[in-house]
């Protein structure tokens, strides 16, 4: 590892050597796991994607929420808001 940062070199799945820019688009995270991958995983998903992600997945768990109280409600079991 002190070989590849004194002699400035990139090794895939050890370390990377990134731009400015690439620096700025990933708001300065300078954090190793968003430039190397370890074992081949996959690249970090960007935070805007992420988000995108999280809402959806947000709105569909709260369309779930509302069909199992409703079926509860069918069933004649009290709610379970503040459970889930």
């Amino acid at each position: 590892m002190a070989d590849l940062y004194h002699g400035w070199r990139a090794e895939p799945g050890l370390s990377a050597i990134i731009t400015r820019e690439e620096a700025a688009r990933n708001d300065y995270n300078l954090s190793p796991s968003r430039y190397v991958a370890a074992n081949g995983a996959d690249e970090v998903l960007p935070l805007e994607e992420a988000l995108v992600l999280l809402r959806e997945a947000e709105e569909e768990r709260a369309v779930a929420g509302q069909e199992l109280e409703q079926v509860l409600r069918q069933l004649g079991v009290e709610s379970i808001k503040g459970v889930l």
